[in-house]
């Protein structure tokens, strides 16, 4: 290089130089460049003064930044909680949000009717109905419209009487056909003289008043009633008709007589079937015999024939199966299932195993 003292450093990289030496040992840089190194970056120590060797610092990777939007993803998650647990709280106060019922019950129409039919033997008397957009203490209930039926039941007989509401229950609506209830407080078996207050809730348009709808009690398989939820309905299709008759007969002996008929849509716990009613005939018995008249079960010795010729077997029946000698107005009922809109049928009296001559009457029920 152009300095031979071994003192003399490479005014690029800083490292010593020995004597003699045309090229810098440690980064290559020849003796001209070094001096025109120096010329274009001059030294800043003093005539005389070695320049210290600045020793080479290699490039260190910059350190590595964390994002300044690193804190926003906690915090936004803790915005998104407080919001869903504020949105969830204020449904469940009561305010009224999408997806949460309302607790606060808006208005609502009564209209008082104590309407009173039997179903299944027993007595139900639709005391009134309500109209809302919801009912708050149904958790079954909608929010496009409902309607409350409010119920007393009686069974004024001797046995318990079953039906099942959810079932043999439903209202009536135009346009949208039989709605079965989403709610019944009170179902199941009703005792022998006991009584329930009872709840049925139907869901029906608001927009359709109550005067509309109607009340239908029976299952498909059953003789439905279709009840007006209007002040003082014409029930009098639904309600027992009773005709007095006196139609003789005389049968195994003895002088038979059928003093009534009661048509009725139930007996003895039970919905008459569907397109059906129940005809009930009342019979007295004189035995003028010398001693006492087995005519037998009266299932097995008598008949209902209608009008298109089916002959029915009796339902239920309380007549003796015996009478006694000297026996006067002894007697019992006999129930027979028919269909609705008949109105005259024939009594046959007698079976062939009995050898006994049988009889018939007829019965008329317009009166």
């Amino acid at each position: 290089m152009a300095q031979d003292s071994p003192l003399w450093s490479c005014p690029r990289c800083g490292a010593p130089a020995r004597p003699g030496q045309r090229f810098c040992p440690h980064c290559g840089l020849s003796a001209e460049e070094a001096f025109s190194y120096q010329i274009a970056q001059p030294s800043q120590s003093r005539p005389g003064q070695q320049t210290p060797a600045t020793p080479a610092v290699a490039a260190r990777p910059l350190a590595r930044r964390l994002p300044r939007q690193r804190w926003l993803l906690p915090v936004l998650l803790a915005l998104v909680v407080l919001v869903v647990l504020g949105y969830v709280a204020a449904g469940l106060a009561g305010v009224s949000v999408p997806g949460f019922r309302s607790q606060a019950q808006g208005p609502v129409t009564t209209l008082q009717l104590d309407t009173t039919v039997t179903y299944a033997s027993a007595r139900i008397i639709i005391q009134r109905v309500q109209q809302a957009q919801t009912f708050a203490d149904d958790p079954h209930a909608t929010e496009d419209g409902m309607v409350r039926v409010f119920l007393h039941e009686e069974n004024p007989t001797a046995s318990p009487i079953v039906y099942n509401l959810y079932q043999s229950a439903h209202l009536l609506v135009p346009g949208k056909g039989e709605q079965a209830p989403l709610l019944v407080t009170a179902n199941g078996s009703l005792a022998p003289q006991a009584s329930r207050n009872n709840l049925l809730d139907f869901a029906a348009p608001q927009n359709i008043p109550l005067s509309k709808l109607m009340l239908r009690l029976g299952t498909d398989k059953e003789a439905q009633m279709d009840i007006p939820l209007t002040r003082k309905p014409d029930l009098s299709r639904y309600a027992p008709r009773s005709v007095k008759l006196h139609t003789q007969l005389q049968y195994f002996g003895l002088n038979w007589t059928v003093t009534g008929a009661a048509l009725t849509w139930s007996t003895e716990g039970q919905q008459a079937p569907q397109g059906k009613v129940f005809l009930t005939l009342t019979l007295t018995v004189e035995n003028t015999l010398a001693q006492t008249a087995i005519p037998g079960s009266p299932y097995d010795y008598l008949r209902l024939q209608t009008a298109n010729g089916d002959r029915i077997a009796p339902s239920y029946s309380t007549l003796p199966v015996a009478f006694s000698q000297g026996a006067n107005n002894q007697g019992g009922t006999v129930t027979f299932t028919v269909p609705q809109k008949d109105q005259q049928f024939t009594l046959i009296m007698g079976q062939s195993s009995s050898g006994m001559q049988s009889t018939s009457a007829t019965i008329r029920l317009l009166s």
